[in-house]
């Protein structure tokens, strides 16, 4: 490697001469890498083809050099950092005034930045800030031309691989401008309202580029990574320009990625900007405090950052704990401290020995500072202009300087080393780097008749916050929850106020405020003015306390989930909470959050709102799987409600599919492994005089009642039964029991020499018997009856995998059984494997449907749907039922209260409407169900592989809905006969309800709690209804044939339809046992 050759910085080479001097000494040593995909060795860019792009960039803003110099050229793009520093960088190769600023900031702000400057020039990447350049083009008062950034391939024509023999037209140099000529702007924050354009000059660049900060990495040529930092940020140019082509470090960047105008740049994220600093080969790292806050929770993030050489940040104050935490891993922490009004005039490396004084700074000798005093032991740092350091902004009254308002002390034993401890305008200084002033915002807080006092902290932290202080006659216990919750709501709209007046990255979030106790006032001057530091220093704990509930995301008040956890309601709830957080700005549920606006601060919210939701919810474990990266991970609303539906449904093993089918097939593949060995049978047939039937799911609704068929039946011999454990005190005989009551079954059969009750688990080995046991069922089993199954349609098909497993484990029993070819096995499926069929293809048939595509949907009917699939290669005598909608039957029309039916006929007394709907119903009775199952069991005729267990006679909606009205009249349940009305008319009163339910209205109104399950059904109906739909199924599901079930059950093939009879059955049920 030839050595580098360092250009001076004495003012004899400015930035823009820089690349001329490195085109000459050090052409092919490189300045930026980068990590491309697909590639298997970093691409380095040399100081040759940078400069090379730079002029490309000069040719394409100013061709020919023609028009006047100096002028102000504007960039405010979303562009790959190597190509938006080229374009800085030419602009100045142009002889014109580039004007970097922040894309986060308003129209109004950057057209008031650019009058400041004179400017009527725009580089920008239009579509993808397309709200922002409308924004800056509603000004029709200032002209303005608005340019496209160049492309970065046309910039970057061999991306890595210039040299010296490749064409270039080199950019025509002009005259050199005075040192004291300004180079570039930069602007300010915006912490107090608009930012400010801080002229910077060519000799100041200079003087920044010779303070240690930036000098001291001459010592070493290894690569150092930037990639969180932004391009137009202070800290930015220091790094990615100033190290980077006056002390020749290599600076490791994101890859170019946004080659054409409507694609986007890397967006940093705490997961990807480790990648790349690993596969650059970057052995440091510089970057935000923000970042370091959420590595410091990972375990494995801090190890790879100890690893470094340094870690290195600015912008911010970094928490003491958690600096010190951070430091005692191993990690060689740098802070650097600078600002746009005066460079970085401090050491970059501490000294040997002072490794754990990382929170103190060293000045540059060049840097010539006064120590104002403030009388409370603390001095400000005021940077007084001299002949090595001229500061950009001069403020001082008497003498030429800039006084920073940043008070420090100084080491108690190290008199070269400094901390800075605060603000002597009450600047609040966060951890992004960003600046707060709270004065406007307080003002603001201070309008409300209900406060007296309000003092904004969030020194050290990524967030504001504001402590309020009540007048007396609103005052309220802020330790009752409940107190807490209503004064900040009551309270928000003011806040919101505040809100408007600051940047987005000053927003005080609800959590964030922090109420006076009426015991512990807010200790005040003679003249009745809030005395700040005291006020703080008073509440410290608090504050303490409400960061690191914001930390720790424990539950601070109520938050409301999704209507339930899946992908619709996750989804729309995220919007909701998204769209909160940015006041109401609308997010769309595709697109990446973080090019829709959202930054750390937003995202930290998000994460503390979806961990509460989850432990309301009693998710407990999944809501241990939502990091600080989740939201970097999954940076889009449906993406992120992809991972909360699935980490909800099994936190232990989630996985997350994005194409669902084929998580189907994969499955299916899964557990048919070794199916299509043959079966080897030692006979045909069981040797048992009578039926030995294995039935899972005994104590369910259709288990009980299929139970009461067997042991009635003198062809079973035996019946053992297989019931999980019990949860509670109830044993396996309490629960058969108590079903077999409920449905006024006859219990005595429960005492039958032919019952044995086991209990196991499916999903486990031996279905969790004991081996005798096991091979006791091996030998003597002839009819399997698979009726257990998990009921939560809310669920994604992850969660019921121990199902799909069980089957598994099932069919492996039949297949080994002595007489497998004769064993029959009878699956309990559902029409909701059926979810996504479609319906132009006519009947959802009675066979083996193999397009994994008709079963997506929810994973309670996508797993039924595998395990049809599984048994269909099973070799054995295998029938899947698909099942609908189980009314109450016989004897005495029990019909479970939790199952919607019911629910919407409860709700419908409370709101004293019933719903009327389009379409029919097929639901039938759990007596026909059970019946059509064993009349299947005992056919002669080889098993067909699925069937479809649905009423072949169906009645409309609106039949059956009257028949219920009549039975609750007739059964003295209401007065009188309701009024039908529309389904949506019945959901909208719903709905209203919903709205603020009181313990009555839940208890009265149970559908409140399956809004979003009405809400589907209503629109569905009002669907139905504009397309003349009515005679397809009610609710849009599919209708299937029947054909088949009716020739092998006579049960089916005689089932009268649903009646009046059936409806009085219910009701009166439903009144006996005390449900009305």
């Amino acid at each position: 490697m030839q050595p580098r050759v360092f250009p001076p910085v004495d003012g004899s080479v400015t930035l823009p001469e820089s690349i001329d001097f490195h085109i000459k000494h050090n052409p092919y040593a490189p300045v930026y890498i980068f990590a491309e995909d697909g590639k298997p060795d970093p691409t380095s860019i040399t100081y040759l083809e940078f400069g090379r792009a730079a002029d490309r960039v000069a040719h394409h803003v100013r061709p020919a050099r023609n028009g006047p110099e100096g002028q102000v050229v504007a960039v405010v793009a979303l562009s790959d950092t190597l190509l938006y520093q080229a374009v800085v960088v030419g602009i100045l190769r142009a002889g014109l005034t580039p004007y970097p600023m922040s894309p986060r900031n308003t129209g109004a702000a950057i057209i008031k930045m650019m009058k400041d400057t004179c400017c009527h020039r725009l580089l920008t990447t239009q579509e993808t800030l397309l709200p922002l350049v409308d924004d800056i083009k509603s000004d029709p008062t200032y002209f303005l031309s608005i340019e496209e950034m160049p492309p970065i391939l046309e910039i970057f024509p061999k991306l890595g691989q210039e040299t010296l023999e490749d064409p270039f037209e080199p950019y025509p140099t002009g005259i050199r401008p005075p040192l004291d000529n300004v180079m570039m702007y930069l602007h300010s924050s915006g912490s107090t309202g608009l930012p400010k354009s801080i002229p910077q000059t060519f000799r100041s660049m200079v003087h920044w580029a010779s303070f240690p900060s930036i000098s001291d990495h001459r010592r070493s040529g290894t690569a150092m990574a930037a990639m969180p930092l932004p391009p137009f940020h202070t800290f930015g140019v220091i790094v990615q320009l100033l190290v980077a082509h006056y002390s020749m470090k290599t600076i490791g960047l994101y890859p170019p990625i946004a080659t054409t105008p409507k694609l986007l740049p890397m967006m940093p994220s705490p997961s990807n900007i480790l990648d790349h600093v690993t596969r650059s080969g970057c052995d440091s790292l510089v970057t935000l405090p923000t970042f370091l806050q959420i590595w410091s929770q990972d375990r494995d993030a801090v190890h790879f950052l100890a690893d470094l050489k340094f870690v290195a940040y600015s912008g911010g104050s970094l928490p003491s704990k958690l600096g010190d935490i951070l430091i005692d891993s191993g990690i060689c922490l740098n802070q650097i401290y600078g600002a746009t009004e005066f460079g970085a005039p401090t050491y970059f490396f501490c000294q040997e020995g002072d490794g754990k004084d990382w929170e103190y700074n060293k000045f540059s000798d060049l840097a010539n500072i006064h120590w104002d005093p403030q009388d409370d032991g603390t001095f400000e740092c005021q940077f007084l202009t001299s002949d090595t350091h001229r500061v950009s902004v001069e403020n001082l009254p008497n003498i030429r300087g800039y006084a920073t308002s940043d008070l420090w002390v100084p080491h108690p034993t190290k008199p070269y080393l400094w901390k800075i401890v605060g603000r002597k305008d009450d600047v609040i200084v966060h951890t992004s780097g960003e600046k707060t002033v709270p004065a406007p915002m307080e003002n603001v807080i201070m309008s409300s008749p209900h406060i007296m006092g309000a003092v904004m902290f969030g020194r050290e932290r990524d967030q504001a916050g504001v402590l309020i202080e009540l007048k007396p006659e609103y005052s309220m216990d802020p330790k009752v929850k409940e107190n807490l919750i209503t004064i900040r709501n009551s309270l928000w709209p003011v806040v919101e106020e505040a809100n408007k007046v600051a940047p987005a990255f000053s927003r005080i979030y609800k959590e964030m405020i922090l109420i006076v106790s009426p015991n512990k006032p807010l200790p005040r001057a003679g003249k009745g003015t809030i005395r700040r530091k005291a006020a703080l220093l008073l509440y410290a704990e608090e504050i303490d306390a409400i960061y690191a509930e914001a930390d720790a995301t424990v539950e601070s008040e109520g938050m409301d989930p999704p209507a339930s956890w899946d992908l619709d309601n996750a989804a729309l709830w995220l919007q909701q909470q998204v769209e909160d957080i940015h006041s109401g700005r609308p997010f769309s549920i595709s697109g990446d959050l973080f090019d829709q606006g959202m930054d750390s601060l937003g995202a930290t919210i998000l994460r503390r709102r979806i961990v509460n939701a989850l432990k309301i919810e009693k998710t407990q474990k999944a809501s241990q799987l939502v990091t600080q990266t989740t939201i970097y991970t999954y940076p889009s609303i449906d993406k992120l409600s992809g991972f909360l539906v699935d980490i909800v449904a099994d936190p232990d093993t989630f996985v997350l599919t994005t194409n669902k089918t084929d998580a189907i097939e994969s499955m299916i593949s899964k557990y048919s492994t070794g199916l299509s060995e043959p079966i080897i049978s030692s006979t045909n047939e069981s040797t048992n005089d009578g039926a030995v039937v294995l039935l899972t799911g005994s104590t369910g609704n259709l288990g009980a009642q299929l139970l009461e068929s067997l042991l009635r039946d003198s062809r079973v011999e035996t019946v053992y039964t297989l019931d999980r454990p019990s949860s509670g005190t109830k044993s396996l005989k309490d629960r058969q029991a108590e079903r077999f009551t409920d449905k006024a079954l006859d219990v005595s059969l429960l005492s039958s020499s032919r019952l044995v009750a086991l209990q196991g688990e499916a999903s486990q080995a031996n279905l969790g018997l004991e081996p005798a046991t096991y091979e006791e069922l091996r030998r003597s089993v002839t009819i399997i009856i698979h009726n257990a199954w998990r009921l939560d349609f809310n669920l994604s098909l992850s969660s019921f995998e121990p199902n799909i497993k069980g089957t598994r484990n099932l069919v492996d029993l039949a297949r080994s059984t002595p007489h497998a070819a004769s064993v029959k096995f009878l699956f309990t499926s559902s029409i909701s494997a059926t979810f996504s069929w479609d319906k132009s293809r006519g009947l959802y048939p009675e066979d083996i449907v193999t397009d994994s595509r008709y079963a997506v949907g929810i994973g309670y009917g996508e797993s039924k749907y595998i395990s049809e699939r599984i048994l269909a290669q099973s070799g054995i005598q295998a029938t899947s039922f698909r099942i609908g909608q189980i009314t109450g039957g016989a004897p005495n029309g029990a019909w479970a209260t939790s199952d919607w039916v019911p629910i919407f006929v409860k709700s419908s007394i409370g709101l004293g409407v019933l719903p009327d709907a389009i379409g029919v119903t097929s639901w039938l009775p759990m007596h026909a169900v059970s019946q059509a199952i064993l009349d299947v069991a005992w056919s002669p005729e080889r098993s067909l592989p699925a069937l479809n267990l649905v009423h072949p006679r169906p009645i409309s909606w609106s039949s059956i809905v009257s028949s219920i009205n009549e039975a609750m009249a007739e059964e003295g349940v209401v007065a009188s006969k309701f009024p039908l009305v529309t389904y949506q008319e019945w959901f909208s009163l719903l709905e209203k309800r919903s709205s603020n339910p009181s313990e009555e209205d839940f208890k009265n109104i149970p559908a409140i709690k399956l809004l979003e399950f009405f809400r589907a059904n209503a629109s569905m109906d009002e669907t139905l209804r504009q397309q003349g739909v009515e005679d397809t199924e009610t609710g849009g599901w599919a209708t299937l044939a029947t054909d088949k079930i009716s020739s092998i059950s006579k049960t089916i093939d005689a089932l009268p339809s649903l009646g009046k009879a059936d409806a009085s059955l219910w009701v009166r049920y439903w009144r006996n046992i005390g449900f009305f």
